[in-house]
């Protein structure tokens, strides 16, 4: 049984799994191929495993230098299979901006930020995503393990590698403002109505504090 991964998934994770389970590339023996995958990083029998280190956890929800965020990879990850599963391992913040990374009080505000981003995403998230299991581990050493030891275990039961026949789910502007993708991504909310939100409102940090009221949302439209 194989576990394909995607070739542009970290390499270290790559090159940790190929230690353990062999490249299949170079020895029939090896359980490991690594290939270009349209949805998921991971896929082992009818498990589809999307997996995000926790500092880009955050950057990922907000679609920081990406074209997608992970509202739709997820999207693509629950159609695509029956058993779906996202993964986030390490514990460690790296906040970033344009000047640089922040220190002292700075630091920890974007931090604060981020945490706050995180949680909202991981409280929501069985709700919006209910066929997807959730896991976080502690590191990446553990995510490896957990890896190794799940194919063993499918091995063992005599699942079988296959690929499903991946579904072309229609994509966002790649050129679509973040905190718009970050709104759209709510039950309900569509680009206009979260183009309205941000008008009226200014920002996502205004929208988010404790004095914006429900018939203040309630004014936009939709």
């Amino acid at each position: 049984m194989v576990m394909f991964v995607d070739d542009r998934e970290n390499d270290l994770v790559i090159h940790k799994l190929i230690a353990r389970m062999g490249d299949r590339s170079l020895n029939k023996e090896g359980h490991l191929e690594v290939k270009r995958l349209p949805s998921a990083d991971y896929v082992i029998g009818e498990w589809g495993i999307e997996a995000k280190e926790h500092r880009l956890f955050y950057h990922s929800i907000l679609g920081h230098g990406r074209s997608r965020t992970i509202v739709a990879q997820l999207h693509d990850l629950q159609e695509n299979f029956e058993n779906p599963m996202l993964v986030v391992y390490g514990t460690k913040w790296k906040p970033y901006t344009k000047g640089g990374p922040p220190r002292g009080a700075k630091l920890a505000q974007e931090i604060a930020k981020m945490v706050a981003i995180t949680n909202k995403f991981k409280r929501d998230f069985h709700l919006r995503f209910p066929k997807i299991k959730f896991m976080q581990v502690s590191s990446m050493d553990e995510f490896v393990e957990y890896m190794v030891n799940m194919h063993k275990q499918l091995r063992i039961k005599g699942v079988t590698a296959q690929m499903p026949e991946f579904k072309k789910l229609p994509r966002r502007s790649p050129n679509l403002d973040h905190r718009i993708a970050v709104l759209v991504s709510l039950p309900g909310i569509t680009e206009k109505m979260a183009k309205e939100i941000l008008k009226k409102f200014g920002s996502i940090p205004k929208l988010l504090r404790s004095r914006t009221t429900l018939k203040s949302l309630m004014e936009v439209e939709g």
